[in-house]
């Protein structure tokens, strides 16, 4: 420890302290999402789209990872939120007239004179990390968040097509932001799966209805006839259900005239009620034409040479030795 000939050991060399935090260089880290794909790390190049985080891709290299999954090494953890090509929106950048390719650019070798390759329609502006940009993900089209808040409309000024502020994604938010679109963006989903769940339900049973319908009506047929057979055997019907006829026809002669009364019942058969109606009458008719013989006539006829001297015994009656 001392006047041995040794080292003499340090303070930090005895007392171990709390490393520091490696913090990345936030200039490289806003080179890297707004000038190059953050699934294939190559630059950007048109056609670009984005995805409901604001994240930015070149379209190839989303295709490339949706047909193998394997393609990039850490793309089950950059965009397992992407399961298809509705996942994403194709955005319409703005060319910037300034940008000139230069060759062997990559994170490595950045400085801040780096130009981009798209500005914003509306200031001009580039398109670079150090302004705000969004997208429209009803269109697609990319403004500065400061160029949109100064032409104020629910119109896009590019294609006309309506939003509203739902619509406007933020481009490479903060990580609290983006954690929030995450959660926003599983609660969508969450609720679109349950929609979904719903409607097939209720097309299944509605498809289950028509099968149990057509069975039914399948098999009306020969319920009906099976009701039919079963009426005609079963003797014990009820009467209501059976149509009851009583009908009784009486003829009087008197001495004056005759007539012909005619009682009918029917139940409930207001046709069989007018034919017993027509009979009626036609009865009584051919009743009250009837004639009679002339022997009939004579008996309850007075003649006009009739005597005094006549018996009341013969009086008005045939007899055929009388002069």
């Amino acid at each position: 420890m001392g006047n041995d000939g040794g080292s003499i050991p340090k303070r930090i060399e005895l007392v171990k302290e709390k490393q520091k935090e490696v913090r990345p260089d936030q200039n490289a880290m806003k080179i890297a999402t707004w000038f190059f794909c953050a699934l294939s790390k190559r630059p950007l190049q048109d056609p670009v789209v984005a995805c409901a985080l604001g994240k930015l891709y070149n379209k190839d290299a989303i295709i490339e990872y949706l047909l193998n999954k394997n393609a990039y090494g850490d793309g089950d953890i950059i965009c397992s939120h992407i399961s298809n090509m509705k996942d994403v929106q194709s955005l319409k950048l703005a060319a910037n007239p300034a940008f000139k390719e230069t060759n062997g650019a990559s994170i490595a070798h950045f400085d801040q004179g780096m130009v981009s390759r798209f500005i914003c329609p509306i200031t001009m502006k580039e398109m670079n990390g150090k302004l705000k940009f969004v997208y429209l993900n009803t269109c697609g089209c990319v403004f500065s968040e400061q160029g949109l808040k100064e032409v104020p409309s629910s119109t896009c000024i590019q294609c006309g097509k309506s939003f509203n502020q739902e619509n406007v994604i933020t481009i490479n938010p903060s990580p609290v932001e983006q954690e929030k679109l995450k959660t926003d963006l599983e609660e969508k989903k969450t609720k679109a799966k349950e929609k979904k769940e719903k409607k097939k339900n209720k097309v299944a049973k509605q498809e289950s209805g028509e099968v149990i319908a057509e069975s039914s009506s399948s098999n009306a047929p020969n319920n009906k006839r099976k009701r039919e057979n079963n009426s005609d055997e079963d003797p014990k019907q009820s009467p209501s259900k059976k149509p009851s006829i009583k009908s009784e026809v009486g003829v009087t002669a008197n001495n004056t005239n005759s007539s012909t009364s005619v009682n009918c019942g029917i139940g409930g058969n207001s046709v069989t009620a007018v034919v017993n109606q027509k009979v009626q009458e036609h009865l009584v008719n051919t009743s009250s034409k009837t004639k009679q013989s002339k022997a009939i006539r004579s008996i309850y006829s007075k003649k006009k040479d009739d005597s005094v001297t006549e018996s009341y015994l013969v009086r008005g009656t045939f007899n055929r030795y009388a002069a």
